[in-house]
C-alpha cells in the first residue's frame, strides 16, 4: 500500500500505478458527460459531502519562468525557460483555514499564517533571499475568501492568490477571481501575464474522513485546460462480501468494482470529452490495516488513446490527475 504521504508527490502516483498494473484494463464511455456551466474561476474545485469533511485539498499547476540567458539581451527572444510546478495547499487547523505555498513537487512549503500579505520565496524552496536560485514574489488575500458549505478549506470566491517572477516582472501564477483585478490594480498593467502563467491545475490531491462506510465525496475538477468541468463522485456501499466501490462522472456510473476484499486494487480506462482517463484504486489499507486506514482512488487523464498505462514518455508530460485519499478517522 502506498502511504498517504508519499501519494502527494507525482512521482509516487507512477509507483501506485505500477503496483495495480496493466492487466484487467477494461473501458467504458462516458464521453457524453458534460457538466453545466459554473461560476468558479478555479480549475477544480470540492464539493464534499457532509459525511466526508475534507482535511486538506493540495492543487499543482505547471508553470513557466522566463529567465534571461547569460551576456544576453533581457527581451524575450533572448530568454531561457525553467518550468516548474507550484503548488498549494488548503488544509484545516483549529484556528481555520490555512494554505502553504511550494515551487515545486518536494521543495519545502512555505506557510502562509496571515491571510493576507506577501513574500519572496525562493524556486528551491528557502526564503527571503537565502538561497542564490530565481525567486518569485507571492502575494495573496483571503480576508474576504467564501468557502462552501460542505467545509472544504479550500475558498470558491473572493480570494487571490498570485505568484510573480522576481527576474523577469512576469506573472507565472493566478488563482482565484480576484486574481486578474489584483494584478491589474497592484502593477497597472505594466507587469504581463506570461505566456506560461499557470490558471488551471494539473493535479489534484483531496483528503477526506470518511466515518460512515457508505459516504460519498465529490470534486469538480477539468482533465483538460479550457475544457468543461466535471462532477467526479467517489462512494463506496457495503454489504457484506458483495462490497462496491463506484465512481460516477457527471451522475453516470463509470467505474464498478465488486467484492473489494478481493478486488482491493485495479484499473479501468473510461472515456471523458472523447479522451481516455485512467481510473485506479487501492483499498488495501482500508480493509487490512488499523486505524486511521486509507483508501486510494485516483483519475488520471492520458495524452493519448494507444499508449499504456504510465510510460516514461507520459510522465514527461503528464494529463490531469485527481487522487481521493479516504480516512476511517483522522491520521
Amino acid at each position: 500500500m502506498v502511504s498517504a504521504s508519499s501519494l502527494l508527490l507525482p512521482s509516487s502516483m507512477r509507483d501506485f500505478a505500477s503496483c495495480i498494473g496493466d492487466g484487467a484494463v477494461r473501458v467504458a464511455d462516458v464521453a457524453a458527460c458534460t457538466a453545466p456551466s459554473s461560476t468558479r474561476t478555479s480549475s477544480a474545485s470540492s464539493v464534499s459531502s457532509s459525511s466526508s469533511p475534507t482535511l486538506s485539498v493540495t492543487v499543482s499547476y505547471r508553470a513557466t519562468l522566463l529567465a534571461a540567458a547569460d551576456g544576453e539581451s533581457e527581451s524575450k527572444s533572448a530568454t531561457a525557460t525553467t518550468p516548474m510546478q507550484l503548488r498549494l495547499t488548503w488544509a484545516h487547523s483549529p484556528l481555520g483555514p490555512t494554505l502553504s505555498f511550494a515551487t515545486s513537487a518536494t521543495a519545502r512549503p512555505v506557510h502562509l499564517r496571515r491571510r493576507r500579505g506577501s513574500r519572496s520565496v525562493s524556486v528551491s524552496g528557502e526564503e527571503d533571499g537565502e538561497s542564490t536560485a530565481p525567486t518569485v514574489a507571492l502575494f495573496w488575500d483571503l480576508t474576504a475568501a467564501r468557502y462552501d458549505a460542505a467545509g472544504s478549506p479550500e475558498p470558491v470566491s473572493g480570494y487571490y492568490v498570485v505568484a510573480v517572477a522576481a527576474a523577469t516582472a512576469e506573472v507565472v501564477l493566478a488563482v482565484g477571481d480576484l486574481a486578474a483585478e489584483f494584478v491589474k490594480a497592484k502593477f497597472d498593467g505594466q507587469i504581463p501575464m506570461s505566456r506560461g502563467v499557470a490558471t488551471a491545475a494539473v493535479s489534484r490531491v483531496e483528503r477526506v474522513v470518511v466515518p460512515d462506510p457508505a459516504a460519498m465525496h465529490a470534486a469538480r475538477v477539468r482533465f483538460a485546460e479550457g475544457g468543461p468541468e466535471h462532477e467526479v463522485t467517489v462512494g463506496c456501499a457495503p454489504a457484506g462480501s458483495a462490497d462496491e466501490l463506484w465512481v460516477s462522472i457527471d451522475g453516470k456510473r463509470a467505474v464498478q468494482a465488486r467484492r473489494l476484499r478481493w478486488n482491493f486494487r485495479g484499473n479501468q480506462t473510461v472515456f471523458v470529452d472523447g479522451a481516455p482517463v485512467d481510473v485506479m484504486w487501492d483499498l488495501h489499507g482500508w480493509w487490512f490495516r488499523e486505524q486511521p486506514g486509507c483508501a486510494v482512488v485516483m483519475l488520471r487523464a492520458r495524452s493519448a488513446l494507444e499508449s499504456r498505462l504510465w510510460l516514461e514518455e507520459e510522465a514527461a508530460a503528464p494529463g490531469f490527475s485527481l487522487v481521493v485519499q479516504a480516512f476511517k478517522s483522522p491520521p
